[in-house]
Order: C-alpha cells, then structure tokens, then sequence
C-alpha cells in the first residue's frame, strides 16, 4: 500500500506499464521508444498480467537495469497492475505509458520541465498523434482543446470522459498523490483512467500540454474496441459517483444523451435541458462545482447542438 512517508527520488520518473497479450512488435517498439527517451534518469516498471502468448519472453530480451518487470499469479486487470507498479515507484514523478504506443524522444523531457515550472499541477497530459494498425505515419492528430481550468475540467468530467487527457500521455506528481491517497480504481477495470482523472480533478489541477509528445495505436485490440459496453457502463457509474455529491440520480432514459453532452453535436432534447436545470439547482444548494462556470459551460454547449441542429436546414 503507498504511504505518504516514502522517500522519493528527486528528477527520477517512474514509468508505469501493464501488458498483457501485447502484439510483440507493438511492445518493442514502446519500450524501446522509452528508452530512447532524452531525459534518462528513469525507471520502467513493467507489470505482466499472467500474458499467455510471447510477451514475456520479449520482457526477458531487455537487460537495461532501469527495467523492473513483475509478475502476477493471475490475469487482474490493468488498473490492479498499475497500483501494483505505484506500490514500488521511487520517482518524483510517475509516467503512464502502454505497451502499443510510442513515445517521442523528448517526451520525458519536456513534461518534467513543464511539471517544474507548473509544481501545482497534479496531472499533466499532451497532445497525441494517432496510428492505425502497423502504420508507422500518424493518420490524423488528437488535440485535446480543453481550456486549461481546473474547475471547468471538474465539470466537463461530470458528464464523460470527454474531452480526454489520453491516458498514455500522463505525467503526474507523484507527492500528490500519495499525499492524496489517489490510486486507480480496480472496480472500473475498462475505465480506470476516468474514475482516476475525476480523482485527481477533485484534489489538484489536471492540465493539457500542447505538445504532440506520444504516438498512439489504434487497432481492433484496444479495450475500447473490445470491451465498448461494459466501459460505458463503467462511465454510467463514475458519473453517478460525481452526482451523488449533488444528491440527484442520472436518469435512466438521459444515460446517453448525458454521457455524450460534450462531445456530441446532435440537437438535445428539452428534456435534458430540464436535467441541466435540476443539476444547477442541486449545485445551488451543495455547492458542488462553481456555479456560474457549471451554468455558462453546460447551456453553452446545449445552444449549440441547437445551433448545429439550425445550420444543417439552412
């Protein structure tokens, strides 16, 4: 269990994995991207989740000492590993990274100076460029154009996972955290990332770098091609968390339209207007989130799916 009296390791990232059943070409290529990495003062924490195919035996190819690569007795989850690898992290610092992405090599250079200048900051994640399948050039890039207040993120975060800090991506203090008692969630094993952004959200700042610093892989493997259902139901959860400091209950015939209230652009219907109202009188009385900035951003996007709904007659 992490305690907040542990010695860490000033300038050392810690960098967290979890593999499980990774294409070994896909985990080469990301751990070999960290170790190239410019800034080398660094370990690599690699937690296999009981793999049954040649993953492992690619884990035994590296003999870096900055590698530490644990087992487990059975298959866990993700978000049982990277608690496991929080459990033993030295660094000042701790770096998500998955075993099918791919780094740039400044990366941990460039977060480490930001999380220097910004020491408030609690999470910080980046810009992404995404690859499909076994392409090498990036399809399309992922700007995260979130407005870089920690309030307004906590509001954006009541509705979904959207706009998100990709996981991967993340540099995070590892000082707050311990301070804070924040680890991943095991219950949400397809969406520990947003229950663990809601956590950092309630008790730091969570902040986007504007820089592409991480290559990321989409394929048919990923748990959001494979497991979409039960990682929404999962959302459908996290959400009902953060309302339950409202003292209100999602709706069951508004569980879509509330999830994908920031990132969709169809017209919403009254009834969800209604909902938003509900919210800011709940807020009114529990003083949950600021309420001017919950009235202006949540009625802001509701004009405009309006808006959208008007420009596609014209």
């Amino acid at each position: 269990m992490a305690t907040t009296d542990r010695p860490l390791e000033k300038g050392l990232i810690s960098v967290i994995m979890g593999n499980y059943n990774t294409e070994p070409k896909y985990l080469r290529e990301a751990i070999d991207s960290v170790l190239a990495q410019t800034y080398e003062n660094f370990e690599l924490i690699i937690v296999d989740d009981c793999s049954t195919d040649d993953s492992p035996n690619v884990l035994k190819e590296y003999t870096d000492p900055r590698i530490k690569v644990l087992h487990n007795e059975q298959n866990r989850g993700l978000p049982y590993c990277l608690n496991r690898a929080l459990e033993i992290c030295r660094g000042e610092y701790v770096a998500r990274m998955d075993t099918d992405d791919v780094c740039y090599p400044e990366r941990f250079e460039r977060q480490l100076a930001f999380m220097r200048k910004y020491p408030d900051v609690m999470l910080a994640g980046s810009y992404v460029r995404f690859l499909v399948d076994d392409s090498e050039t990036p399809a399309f890039d992922w700007k995260m154009e979130i407005v870089n207040d920690p309030e307004a993120y906590r509001i954006y975060l009541l509705f979904s996972n959207f706009p998100m800090i990709v996981h991967p991506t993340w540099m995070m203090n590892h000082k707050m955290l311990l301070e804070n008692g924040v680890r991943y969630n095991e219950k949400y094993k397809y969406s520990q990332d947003y229950a663990m952004l809601v956590s950092c959200a309630n008790c730091g700042k969570c902040w986007i770098m504007k820089d592409f610093l991480l290559k990321r892989r989409r394929h048919a493997g990923m748990v959001s091609a494979q497991h979409k259902a039960q990682q929404e139901a999962y959302d459908y959860e996290i959400i009902q968390e953060q309302l339950d400091k409202l003292h209100l209950v999602l709706p069951e015939e508004l569980k879509t339209m509330h999830h994908r209230f920031l990132a969709n652009r169809k017209p919403m219907s009254f009834k969800m207007l209604r909902w938003l109202f509900t919210i800011f009188r709940a807020n009114r009385k529990y003083h949950v989130y600021n309420q001017r900035k919950l009235v202006t951003i949540t009625l802001a996007r509701w004009v405009r799916t309006v808006g959208y709904s008007l420009l596609k007659k014209v």
